[in-house]
């Protein structure tokens, strides 16, 4: 009895922090269905297992975006995934915050992709992965851009607005220049929080920022560093996300944000232990699969290699077979890789007359 009684008054307390407590608690979640009809589903949102990182592929009504992609040594997975899912241009790439597990494999996916736009938060701290990025995106001619808080961009039918930051803002960790993203298509809504940590959870709650959401990608891999009790009421999901790497060296995700959601009674989906989940939306309900269980899915779409198939020298214009002796000579940073044969005739690259790819 004593413990109910601590529980109801800390869910006063909480409550008592977040403006007016204006949310319904309990009261706004859309039922998680596993029986939507293909032809209804107007979002889904791929978090493709890149081990200990953030992916996540946006795609409505045959549009796409991609919020980052994990560590470069992650690459051929992102690219492979996309591939395999019917991607051939991208809207938006956004690069949440410029830390290798989410930035990493960016710079090829420019490269393998044509891409409209490429946004990144505005901050000092840039890193050398970073600037790679930055270096495909001249390469490639995309457009970079710093969003505002508040922006919206039209994705298909959906629409992605930037919660944080803003381009004011001035933080000691770079985790909290993350682009915080609300995705919306009819009633119901993702909210992707990069690494963002307490701070600018407590900067979303004090602005009493629209953050209520169906999905919660838990910030920073599940890390204690936020996701808190009072900002996980306030979102007041149906079910979370958590993007982490098996047996990682961080211990993510951390034992109090699993606390924290449990108390909620929220279900929880985690990369490391399903792989890749998939979440689909009709505008009113949503499905939470894994990729595994997403087979009907994957069926109906191409079927392409798992590793590139060429690899092109950005100097010579030329492509090759991916065991051409001439690929030992091409240096790291001038290689491009391709999937197909298709892909490289496109952007311009002639086939090497020795391994004739």
């Amino acid at each position: 009895m004593k413990k109910l009684i601590a529980f109801l008054v800390l869910i006063i307390i909480l409550c008592s922090t977040i403006t007016a407590c204006d949310f319904p608690l309990f009261g706004n979640r859309h039922i998680i269905k596993s029986d939507l009809l293909a032809d209804e589903i107007g979002l889904r949102a791929h978090f493709i297992d890149v081990g200990q990182g953030d992916c996540i592929l946006l795609e409505s009504e045959g549009r796409f975006a991609l919020v980052d992609a994990g560590e470069y040594s992650e690459k051929d997975t992102v690219v492979s995934y996309l591939c395999s899912m019917g991607v051939d241009s991208i809207d938006y790439v956004i690069s949440t915050h410029p830390h290798s597990d989410h930035c990493g494999s960016l710079s090829e996916v420019i490269r393998n992709f044509d891409c409209d736009m490429l946004m990144t938060p505005e901050t000092n701290n840039d890193s050398q992965v970073f600037d790679y990025v930055l270096d495909a995106a001249d390469e490639r001619g995309v457009q970079v851009h710093s969003p505002d808080k508040g922006d919206t961009y039209t994705l298909g039918s959906s629409s992605i607005t930037i919660l944080s930051p803003d381009k004011n803002s001035v933080y000691s960790s770079l985790n909290d220049y993350s682009l915080v993203c609300k995705v919306q298509y009819g009633n119901t809504s993702l909210l992707l929080t990069g690494d963002a940590e307490k701070v600018v959870e407590d900067e979303l709650l004090r602005e009493g920022a629209d953050i209520k959401a169906d999905v919660l990608k838990c910030g920073h891999h599940g890390s204690s560093t936020g996701n808190t009790l009072p900002f996980i009421m306030a979102v007041n999901p149906a079910a979370a996300i958590i993007t982490c790497g098996k047996d990682n060296d961080y211990g993510h995700p951390h034992k109090e944000t699993l606390e924290n959601l449990g108390i909620l009674d929220i279900p929880i989906w985690r990369t490391d232990e399903s792989s890749t989940i998939i979440i689909m939306s009709d505008g009113e309900n949503i499905s939470i699969q894994s990729a595994a269980e997403s087979e009907s899915l994957l069926e109906t779409l191409p079927s392409l290699p798992s590793t590139p198939l060429y690899i092109g020298n950005r100097n010579t214009k030329v492509f090759h077979n991916i065991d051409c002796t001439s690929t030992e000579n091409i240096k790291t940073k001038n290689q491009i890789e391709f999937f197909t044969r298709e892909k490289a005739v496109e952007y311009g690259y002639s086939p090497c007359k020795a391994c004739n790819p």
